[in-house]
This record gives C-alpha cells, structure tokens and sequence, in this order.
C-alpha cells in the first residue's frame, strides 16, 4: 500500500491543473445549506485523466488505505442539483458546511463538487447525491519544487539558464496539458543589508518557468520548466524564492542568499578630432573575478543613419573598435560577452545598450576686449556730427524743368533738323492783325447789301 499511495500523488497537480483550464463555463457561486461556497470552474482535464493514483469509485463507493494522508476528490452531478454528501466509514456525514479550509476544503459549482480531504479516515467511503460518470477520486502525497541554484557569485546583466521540476515520489510529473495549468515562478528578494546597494530596493521579478520548447527549453511537455534569467538588478546580496502556484494547494522554496557584482565590462571612448575620420573605442575586463585574457566579444554598432556593422573580438589584449566618423549624431553599441569566472564556471554577458554622442564643430564668436571705466567715458565725450540732408525738390520746380527742357528740344528739333526759319514774332503780331481787319470789312458790305435788297 506504501508504494500506491507514493506512486499516485503527482494527481495533486492534474486536478490543480484543470482548475486553470476551464471547459468554456463560468464559474458560478451557489449558495449551499445557507453557506456561500467559493465559484471554481470546470476541470475538462481532470474528467479525462486516467493514472495508477486513482481509487477505484464503484456505484459511489470507494475505500481509502489507512496510508492515506490527503484524498481529492471531483464528483459530477446533474447540473444544478445540490452538493453531495460524503459518508465515512463510521457512519457520519461531511457536508459543504463543513469545510474549515485546513483539513476539509470544498468547492461547489453548478455541476460538480471538488473535495480535499486530509488525514481521511481509512475504509470504505460513500458519495450520495445525483452522480454522474468521470467522476474521480485519487490519492495525494507529498509534491516537491526542485530549481536549479543560482552560482554564489553572479554578474549585472548576466544571462543565467535554470530549470525547475515538479517531483512526486522523486518522479517527475510530465503528464500531458500539465504544464498549462501550474505555473512556476521565480523572483529576487533584497537581504536589506545597510552596508548594500540594494538596502530597500523592491523585489525582482526574474520570471516564469516554461516547458513549452521554445527559448532555451530543449523539449516540451518533458516535466522540465525552464527559464532564461537577465540579472539586471543594482548591486548587493540577493535572496532568491521560487514559487509554484496552483488552484488547491502551492509551494514555495528559498535558497541561499547570492550576490551580485558589477558588470566586469566597461568601455573607453576616444572621439576623432577635427582632421580625424574614425572614433575608437576600448573594450575593458576586469581581471578580478574573470579570466580576462580568455573573452570573447561579439556585437553590433549602429551608426547615426541607421546603417549597423556587426564586429567580433577574440582572446587578445586590446580589444579596439574603430567606427567611421560618417556623420554627427549617436553612435549605439550593443554587446554579448562570453567567457569563465575564476572558478571555471562559464558566463553570458548581454550588456546595456553604450551610446557615444558627437557634434559638428563650433563657430567661435569674436570676442571683444573689454574696455576701461575711462574708455566708456571718453566715447561718450565725443561728439556726433550731424549729417546734412539736401533738401528735395518741389514737384512744381520738377514740372517747370521739364517744360524748359521740352521747349528747348522742340526749337533745336525745328531749327536744326527740319532746316526752317524760326518765324519772327513781330510778324505774327501784324498777320494776326490784318486777318481780324479783313474780316471786319467783309462783314460791312454783307450790311450793305442786305439793306439795299430790302429798299427795293
């Protein structure tokens, strides 16, 4: 019996498991002898498991080995009839008032009820109620979390590689669809030493553990959850805690304090001068906890026009990149570093991105000397000479030197071009004189001659 009770108890986590995915119902609270019970949804997976931990259920009955030490049971029921009852080998009854959330928890919903039981009493047991097929009963033992450790020492901006697994009886569980519905997760936890820089600070999330394949997890659905930490906390001692979350039950582990150093890597910049075309920039290694002659560097630098060059430094001394100067503006440098720690131990480095910021050349303005107290006072003594303005001239002058210049040009026109006499105007005075006298005398005899046609 010991060893059927040890070899059943990874069920604990298919039936937790099938909380987490429920078949497309919502949960519903109902109330339960006057008692409101917590909702839970329906267990699709648990309904279709089958394993060497279950207890066989004959027409609701079903016998429990006094080995024993926790039972958790999932009963179907005609949707919306009431909870079961539970029946014990004495003969008293367990009802949903009676779950004290320690020793008997009981979850009610609509169609099923889901029961933990700890310490049961051994023999043969009876559910009552309205009952259907897929109902299940099985043995729980005790679950254990097992994460790799974290090395004692470890650098900012390392990228670790851990797994975990979930063991029952020193098996790992790796049933399928199990990994959907626990999760494991990890987080950094600061010690609060006053002497560290980490005194106060918040926890750090490293993440969640995945047994889905991808990333740096080698096969799926295996039972070996895996998770890529990045280190990217302040430096000080950490404590780290791993956490595996489920519906009915969970469990928790701490390990043993590690610390956290500064990146080893830093970088040294020195920017082309005016007739320079090309900026430098020295990658360095300290010695102190790494092996630095032995690294290796492998990265990518963009350019300020978006145009990127990748680059690659073996094991040397002097690890120099050389970037054109094609055009002001921020050059960004990001790098993977791989080597061993002094210890042996082999480390990944993902360092934050390095930006190097240049700018054209200033315009100097000229400077003036200052001047003196008695030079301020002296040009102030000098005086302004006034500058004389010319008056303008008046439109009506404008106009009279025109018509000078018109006549002027029309008796040069006439003399010289047209080769005329310039008439005396003396003679024009007499013309004009003898033409109105003519006319004058005409119009008497035109008198005449009228007042002699009217005599006659």
């Amino acid at each position: 019996m010991a060893k059927f009770t040890t070899t059943i108890i990874f069920s604990l986590f298919l039936f937790v498991s099938s909380f987490a995915n429920a078949v497309n119902v919502n949960p519903v609270s109902i109330p339960v002898d006057g008692k409101q019970v917590n909702p839970v949804p329906k267990l699709a997976f648990l309904k279709n498991f089958e394993g060497s931990n279950q207890v066989k259920l004959l027409n609701n009955r079903f016998r429990v080995d006094y080995e024993v030490d926790e039972l958790l049971m999932l009963f179907f029921r005609k949707h919306g009839s009431k909870p079961i009852v539970l029946v014990r080998p004495d003969g008293s009854k367990l009802y949903t008032r009676d779950a004290d959330g320690i020793n008997l928890e009981w979850h009610a919903d609509v169609n099923f009820d889901l029961i933990r039981i700890k310490n049961p009493i051994a023999g043969p047991w009876q559910a009552l109620g309205m009952i259907e097929k897929d109902s299940k009963v099985l043995v729980l033992s005790e679950v254990e979390l097992i994460v790799d450790k974290l090395p004692d020492l470890i650098f900012q901006y390392e990228v670790l590689k851990a797994e975990a697994k979930i063991v029952n009886a020193q098996e790992i569980i790796s049933e399928s669809g199990f990994r959907s519905v626990v999760r494991v997760r990890s987080a950094l936890y600061s010690t609060n030493d006053l002497d560290q820089e980490n005194f106060g600070a918040d926890l750090y999330r490293l993440g969640e553990f995945f047994d889905d394949g991808k990333g740096l997890d080698e096969k799926p659905n295996d039972g070996v959850f895996t998770l890529s930490y990045y280190i990217d906390v302040v430096t000080g001692t950490w404590m780290p805690k791993y956490t595996l979350e489920a519906e009915l039950f969970g469990r928790e582990i701490e390990h043993e304090p590690i610390t956290v150093l500064p990146s080893p890597i830093s970088y040294k910049v020195k920017l082309a001068g005016p007739n320079e075309r090309y900026h430098y920039v020295t990658i360095e290694a300290d010695p102190m906890y790494i092996e630095a002659d032995k690294l290796m560097f492998q990265g990518l630098i963009e350019f300020p026009n978006g145009e990127t060059q990748t680059f690659s430094l073996s094991e040397q001394h002097i690890r120099e990149l050389e970037i054109f100067q094609s055009e002001f503006g921020t050059f960004k440098i990001t790098t993977e570093v791989f080597g061993n720690d002094l210890s042996g131990r082999d480390f990944k480095l993902k360092l934050p991105v390095y930006e190097i910021v240049t700018t054209g050349p200033e315009i100097e303005a000229e400077i003036l000397p200052e001047m003196s107290q008695e030079q301020l006072l002296s040009e102030k003594a000098v005086e302004v000479v006034p500058v004389e303005v010319e008056p303008e001239l008046s439109i009506g002058l404008v106009i009279l030197i025109n018509l000078i210049i018109l006549v002027i040009g029309f008796i040069i026109i006439w003399v010289v071009v047209l080769n005329k006499a310039f008439p005396n105007p003396m003679n024009l005075i007499k013309l004009i004189k003898l033409k109105k006298s003519g006319g004058d005398k005409s119009a008497g005899k035109k008198k005449i001659k009228k007042r002699s046609i009217k005599t006659a």
